[in-house]
C-alpha cells in the first residue's frame, strides 16, 4: 500500500513535467521567447523614454538655472562697477578740493610767517 500510495505521485510529478515549456517543441518556446521579448521591449522602451524625458528636463532646468546665473552676474558686475566708478569720481573730487585747500593754507601760512619775519626784522 505504501508503495501505491507513493507511485501516484512520481506519475503525477512525471506528467506535470513533461508538460513543461523545456519539453514543448522549439515553436512553442519560440513563441514564448517571443513574447517575452515584446514585453520586455515595451517596459523597458516606456523606462528608456521616461529617462530621457527626465534628462531632457535637467538639461533644461541646468540651461535656466545657468542663465539666470550669468544674468545676476552681469547686473552685479554692472552695478558694482557704478558704484566704484561714482566713489572714485567722488573720492578725485574730494582729494582735488582737499589738496586746494592745503594749497591755500598753506600759501596764507607762509604769509603769516613772512609777515611776522619783518614784524621781527623791524
Amino acid at each position: 500500500m505504501k508503495s501505491s500510495v507513493l507511485f501516484f505521485p512520481l506519475i503525477l510529478a512525471t506528467a506535470i513535467l513533461a508538460q513543461s515549456p523545456g519539453n514543448m517543441p522549439n515553436v512553442m518556446n519560440q513563441l514564448n521567447i517571443e513574447t517575452i521579448g515584446k514585453k520586455l521591449k515595451d517596459v523597458i522602451g516606456a523606462d528608456i523614454q521616461k529617462n530621457r524625458e527626465l534628462l531632457q528636463e535637467l538639461v533644461d532646468l541646468h540651461k535656466n538655472e545657468t542663465a539666470q546665473i550669468y544674468k545676476y552676474i552681469d547686473e552685479s558686475t554692472e552695478k558694482l562697477s557704478k558704484e566704484i566708478f561714482l566713489t572714485m569720481s567722488e573720492f578725485k573730487n574730494n582729494t582735488e578740493d582737499n589738496l586746494h585747500n592745503m594749497d591755500n593754507t598753506m600759501k596764507q601760512n607762509l604769509q603769516n610767517i613772512n609777515a611776522k619775519v619783518e614784524s621781527n626784522d623791524e
